[in-house]
């Protein structure tokens, strides 16, 4: 394996969807319940087809809140904490670092929130960010999304907020989906995907 990227957390997944859904996203739901002879399911509570129009970050963040994907303090969310977790295991499974921690992590990426204060303290400054950003990808035909990777030969770790084409895997995937890719010496241009729900009601319990 030579990189790993994509959306690892499910609640930056939901929120990144919901302020910048990518065009088009119903119709794919639509094809998809036509095609499947009753495989898929819109009434899922995280379908795209759920889902009005595009609304605020802070009332992203307290929808999935209300879904299960984040904590009940979502912060540890929208610092990148948990996605540093994520990285750290993946990383040290990959003989990367093995004394790499999440604090190193942290340390070398700057977060769309500041650890050190409260959801309801930087709301409203968020909120006119993460408009802006939206705003400022659709003029280049882009959507921003929560994007992680990890660079296996030079142990480069990062978590960031990137503009993505709005055709691109990373754009369409829906809504509390993580979506991992590994390019491998075999899989460069193509390279394998994993991608599906890992948190919330519907896919963690029965």
């Amino acid at each position: 394996i030579r990189r790993v990227d994509g959306i690892l957390s499910v609640s930056w997944s939901y929120i990144m969807h919901r302020i910048a859904p990518p065009s088009g996203a119903s119709n794919i739901a639509d094809f998809d319940e036509e095609s499947t002879c009753g495989a898929y399911s819109p009434r899922h509570s995280m379908s795209p087809k759920s889902h009005g129009d595009p609304c605020s970050f802070s009332a992203a963040v307290k929808e999935a809140i209300g879904l299960g994907l984040m904590e009940e303090d979502p912060m540890k969310d929208l610092s990148y904490e948990y996605t540093a977790r994520c990285l750290m295991v993946l990383a040290i499974e990959l003989g990367v670092d093995k004394d790499l921690d999440v604090e190193r992590i942290l340390d070398a990426n700057q977060s769309a929130a500041e650890r050190n204060r409260t959801f309801e303290e930087i709301a409203p400054s968020l909120d006119v960010h993460m408009a802006d950003r939206v705003a400022q990808a659709a003029a280049q035909g882009c959507v921003p999304r929560h994007v992680s990777s990890i660079d296996v030969k030079s142990g480069d770790i990062t978590i960031k907020i990137a503009d993505v084409p709005s055709s691109h895997i990373f754009a369409t995937t829906s809504p509390s989906n993580e979506c991992v890719r590994f390019f491998t010496a075999r899989h460069r241009r193509f390279p394998l995907i994993v991608q599906g729900p890992s948190a919330g009601v519907d896919s963690t319990a029965k």
